[in-house]
């Protein structure tokens, strides 16, 4: 893991043990991984990689790769849309020097090319994998490490995630707040076939449904796992805040293609039936899913109007 080193001259560190990075009971695992929002303790404050002089090094050696970059500067409200960024007509570099002052939000993406940031996630998964008691990995096909760097009081906008998270604070406050990914009244059906069919910025924030939030308050030392889908914003503190992700994304062809399927039925004017509440239905959308939107296209051009039936 952790592919190319961008850092040069960053000395390799000892391989490490994979109960050096989180500590989470392992039934607190088993019973919410991946279903609910839980908090846990780690130890990776204080460490060289993560200090700033440390980041601007990997920041200005990320620059030559732009997909492994973003930032910005400004106000953000909670229901903001990511495509809705505020202007950035300065430098990545510029952004953090004077983030304190600037609102300046950066993400270095492929952190794991540091190669002792590389070491912790390594360690990390290897823990998330003793801690669910199989193989987890052979169903996953990506795993990374972020780093977001925050200026005091910006706000991260209400979103979801393809991949499954461990969000870990090491330095500054934030507070995060995640909601239930099952609850169908805050993430209806349509936002999720539409997240995963064609727009990443498909999750609506809906302030009346604010009082379901876990509002969990991430300061040094603390984690927080955020599962797919979990829609979440955040709101930084009165101080600089740098947070890591680790996290991996599923295969789960199958689940994306179900709602790629009922994305594509409901266009048509028929009303998808939802994963996980019929097998056979799942599974011909899972993994075929030209043919009930083939199917579909025809019942509609058979019958000439809406189809009331479920598909």
């Amino acid at each position: 893991m952790g592919g190319t080193n961008v850092v040069e001259q960053v000395e390799k560190r000892a391989s490490l043990t994979s109960r050096e990075v989180m500590q989470i009971p392992e039934g607190v695992f088993r019973k919410n991984f991946n279903k609910n929002p839980f908090i846990f303790e780690h130890n990776l404050c204080g460490r060289p990689a993560f200090t700033l002089e440390r980041l601007e090094r990997l920041l200005e050696l990320t620059i030559p790769h732009p997909e492994l970059l973003y930032w910005d500067a400004g106000e953000k409200r909670i229901d903001q849309r990511w495509n809705e960024r505020p202007g950035r007509d300065f430098s990545a570099q510029e952004a953090l020097r004077r983030i304190r002052e600037n609102g300046a939000w950066i993400i270095l993406f492929g952190a794991s090319r540091d190669r002792e940031i590389a070491d912790l996630l390594d360690a990390s998964m290897e823990q998330v994998r003793e801690l669910s008691g199989y193989d987890l990995f052979k169903d996953t096909k990506t795993r990374d490490a972020y780093i977001f760097i925050t200026a005091p009081h910006r706000i991260t906008t209400y979103h979801m995630d393809f991949q499954c998270g461990f969000l870990l604070q090491l330095q500054g406050a934030k507070e995060l707040h995640v909601f239930d990914p099952a609850d169908r009244e805050n993430v209806p059906e349509v936002e999720l076939e539409k997240f995963w069919t064609k727009d990443t910025n498909a999750a609506i924030y809906k302030p009346q449904y604010e009082s379901r939030a876990k509002v969990i308050h991430l300061v040094p030392g603390i984690g927080a796992h955020i599962p797919v889908n979990a829609p979440h914003w955040l709101k930084n503190g009165d101080d600089i805040s740098i947070s890591l992700s680790l996290n991996f994304q599923f295969k789960n062809s199958a689940l994306a293609n179900i709602y790629r399927a009922n994305y594509y039925l409901r266009k048509v004017g028929l009303e998808p039936t939802p994963p996980g509440l019929s097998t056979v239905r799942d599974r011909l959308k899972g993994h075929g899913m030209s043919i009930p939107v083939e199917a579909a296209k025809m019942l509609k051009k058979l019958k000439g109007k809406k189809a009331a039936s479920r598909i």
